[in-house]
């Protein structure tokens, strides 16, 4: 064979082993990844943010565990209130599940109030509201569960206590001398401090003393604890004091901040 034919021989090969891994490549290509599907983003808990706040949970604080659907909130019975803490809260399926601690007694200066009627204190309460849109939202949420857990301004509704806070007309937030206030500030709710020892050994009931300001909004303000306890009784007194309300002082007819020295039961069972 000539040298130009044994070239051309050679050649032929590979011209179609070129030509077939150009074929490969092509089927490869087409065989690769999608684009992945674009998907919105994700939604968001309703309860998201719930730990760590302070409620007042009506009706069923002397019950380790309440399941309700959300229509019979309103009509739910119970004489045991109690101030509790989130400790964990997860909404799936249209029903919000949360993890209470208990952390007080709510109380209420009007004559005549309603005196609650407790059994056994429950360190913990696990409640259960079933019944919502699968996609409700936090606020549908909030307002679904208002009747089981209470703001105070909302819990003094329920029990028919006005508080009365005139519009603040300006000036300042530091506090007032007694010798400039013509009415001093009085307390509508506040709540005594309970929690559960660890150990079990601990029962102890006695009245804590602090010392704050009361703002022109009613609220307590720079609590400091004046009764001497050890810094994990001090942070149990301090969690409940965001709940209480006042009549704020006057001076005249405004609304003014004033100092107070205030006492409270602290319950350890």
């Amino acid at each position: 064979m000539s040298r130009t034919g044994w070239r051309r021989a050679v050649a032929a090969p590979v011209v179609a082993l070129v030509l077939g891994l150009g074929t490969v490549g092509s089927g490869c290509r087409s065989a690769g990844p999608t684009t992945p599907r674009a998907t919105g983003p994700a939604r968001t808990d309703p309860l998201a943010g719930w730990v760590g706040e302070t409620w007042i949970l009506r009706h069923r604080g002397d019950q380790g565990k309440w399941s309700a659907k959300q229509p019979d909130l309103r009509s739910a019975s119970g004489q045991c209130d109690v101030a509790v803490e989130v400790r964990q809260a997860r909404f799936d399926g249209g029903t919000a599940a949360l993890t209470l601690e208990t952390i007080g007694r709510p109380r209420l200066a009007r004559r005549g109030a309603r005196q609650e009627r407790c059994g056994d204190d429950q360190p913990q309460i696990a409640l259960s509201v079933s019944g919502f849109d699968a996609g409700a939202s936090a606020a549908d949420v909030e307002a679904g569960l208002s009747e089981a857990l209470q703001t105070p301004e909302a819990y003094l509704r329920a029990n028919a206590v006005t508080l009365e806070v005139p519009a603040a007309s300006g000036g300042s937030d530091a506090p007032l001398g007694d010798h400039h206030l013509t009415k001093k500030p009085a307390r509508v709710l506040w709540v005594d401090a309970i929690t559960k020892d660890p150990s079990g050994k601990v029962h102890h009931e006695a009245e804590v003393e602090f010392k704050a300001i009361v703002g022109r909004d009613g609220r307590l303000r720079e609590p400091k604890v004046a009764t001497g306890l050890s810094e994990e009784h001090e942070k149990r007194i301090l969690r409940v004091l965001p709940l209480w309300r006042f009549e704020p002082a006057r001076k005249g007819a405004d609304p003014a901040a004033a100092n107070v020295s205030e006492r409270m039961v602290f319950r350890i069972y």
